[in-house]
Formats: structure tokens, C-alpha cells, sequence
């Protein structure tokens, strides 16, 4: 049986699992989704500042980190898209919800309904009022009135 030594080079690589806390992923998350900075982010999932501050610069929750920020960004528009969409069906302000329906239907290829205004010009002339030339009446009743 011949058998080749193994080098450290040509050796399979072993995957070792790293563990990152509960709070040090609630900081990421508050980092990624509600683009805290990291103090704030600490303080909010009650860890310090220093145990974050370290923890931030290993490779894995760096890598981690950078993981979020690709997910909320790649499905940033369906998530304002759901926001909208629940926003137009719950909102109390009736114009709010429904600017909200209309951008949704707008998304949707639905377009909004335009108000169409017909305009009629209508011109009259007005020339005042003709009086045909009557030949008078003899013996008119006003007038034998009058001599009186």
C-alpha cells in the first residue's frame, strides 16, 4: 500500500462554526434594517458599546453584516411596495390612503382615473331689439283721451 503524505496545503479544509451572539445579532439587524450606527445598535439590544465594537471587527459578523445589507437592499422595493399596499388598506386619513391606493395601482400598470374637462366656447351676439316701423292708427284712444 502506497500512500501519499497529506501537506497542509492539499489537506481538506475543516469548517469551524462560529457563534455569534443573540444581541450581536439583534445589532446587526438594527444596523442593516434601521441603518443605526453601531452604539445605538448596542445600546438598543443591551450590549456595550466595547463588546460590540469588537465583535463587529471579526470576519464572520462582518461577513454577516454585509449579508443584511444585501438582503434589505435587493428586496427594499417589494418591501415599500407592502408597506404601501397595507398602508392603503389600513390608513384612518381617507386622502392618505387613498394617494396610497393610487401609487399602488400606479405600480400595477392600473392607471389612475383623470378627470376630463370638456370645454364648449358658445358665443352669442346680441344686437338689441328691432321695432318695425308701424304707420299709425287714426283715431288712436289715447289720444282723443288727452284733448279732453
Amino acid at each position: 500500500m502506497t500512500g501519499k503524505a497529506i501537506s497542509p496545503d492539499t489537506a481538506p479544509q475543516r469548517r469551524t462554526r462560529v457563534r455569534i451572539s443573540d444581541e450581536m445579532r439583534q445589532v446587526i439587524e438594527l444596523m442593516a434594517t434601521e441603518g443605526l450606527p453601531l452604539p445605538q445598535a448596542a445600546e438598543q439590544a443591551n450590549i456595550t458599546r466595547d463588546s460590540a465594537a469588537r465583535a463587529i471587527k471579526k470576519k464572520h459578523v462582518i461577513n454577516l453584516l454585509k449579508q443584511r445589507l444585501k438582503e434589505v437592499r435587493d428586496n427594499a422595493a417589494q418591501e415599500a411596495y407592502l408597506r404601501i399596499n397595507h398602508l392603503a388598506r389600513t390608513a384612518d386619513n381617507k386622502r392618505l390612503a387613498f394617494d396610497a391606493s393610487r401609487w399602488v395601482a400606479g405600480v400595477d400598470g392600473i392607471s389612475p382615473v383623470q378627470k376630463v374637462q370638456g370645454q364648449h366656447h358658445h358665443s352669442h351676439s346680441f344686437e338689441g331689439f328691432e321695432y318695425p316701423d308701424l304707420e299709425p292708427i287714426e283715431g288712436d284712444a289715447i289720444d282723443s283721451q288727452d284733448d279732453d
